[in-house]
């Protein structure tokens, strides 16, 4: 405190006896000082890195000298949060998570394998009237329907030509309190990738009336590139105004 410092010689208060020299000489030299980094003495012995800045003043008609002190001692505890948090994220960028890399119109995409809950040949879809082309209908999945949607359409590339390649990811989309499973139909899955963050970088920046929301990232391995969808976005922006709410439940329904 204020008063443990007043009570001791400044003499004593300094850790290295050369910076209160030096103190001294700036502030003989300059007439004042500002924010002289040095550590002082604490009462029970222990130090504490500080700031000094000092300057003459005349105080009740006698030349004085208006000295303060302030501790750094929080701002070097921030400092070491700041390098820790930075450290944590170059660590994570080291990182890889696992990746499910598959093809729609030629190109690679890729979704995060925990958001996979597992991945079916084609299936019997029957369509829902009053839905967007781009949702094919649902799919019995062991007694649950499951919303179906064709990436390609999705994309603009029109319905998927199914071949004996063609695949359905199947995914569960938790939002809240509400939980449901939907499906994405794709050329073919090529393969589970794992990328390191510092090769994900953001999506391109297009024309404000274009959302790209649903892509988190794009991914450069080696000389290729991933499109990396968010599958939560895809739900929010595809699936969630265009599937009857009965199909967005998580339930089982008799079929």
């Amino acid at each position: 405190s204020a008063e443990d410092i007043l009570k001791q010689n400044a003499r004593d208060l300094y850790k290295n006896k050369a910076d209160r020299e030096k103190f001294l000489s700036i502030l003989q030299n300059n007439g004042e000082v500002c924010n002289f980094e040095t550590e002082l003495k604490k009462k029970d012995g222990s130090f504490f890195l500080v700031y000094l800045s000092s300057s003459q003043i005349v105080f009740k008609n006698e030349k004085s000298l208006l000295t303060v002190i302030y501790d750094l001692t929080d701002r070097l505890n921030s400092e070491k949060e700041i390098r820790e948090l930075k450290e944590k994220l170059d660590r994570a960028k080291e990182r890889e998570k696992k990746y499910l890399i598959f093809t729609v119109c030629g190109e690679e995409y890729g979704i995060c394998l925990t958001k996979i809950k597992e991945i079916v040949g084609i299936m019997p879809i029957t369509p829902v009237p009053d839905t967007p082309d781009f949702i094919r209908g649902v799919a019995n999945l062991r007694g649950r329907l499951v919303p179906i949607a064709d990436l390609r359409a999705i994309f603009g590339a029109g319905a998927a030509d199914t071949t004996e390649r063609t695949c359905v990811i199947i995914s569960e989309i938790q939002r809240d309190t509400e939980k449901s499973l939907i499906g994405i139909i794709v050329d073919s899955v090529t393969e589970i990738m794992g990328i390191r963050g510092k090769d994900i970088e953001p999506p391109p920046k297009l024309d404000q009336d274009i959302d790209l929301s649903f892509i988190s990232g794009i991914a450069r391995v080696g000389d290729n590139v991933k499109i990396l969808l968010d599958i939560v976005r895809l739900w929010e922006k595809f699936f969630r105004q265009s599937v009857p709410q009965v199909f967005q439940a998580d339930e089982s329904y008799p079929v």
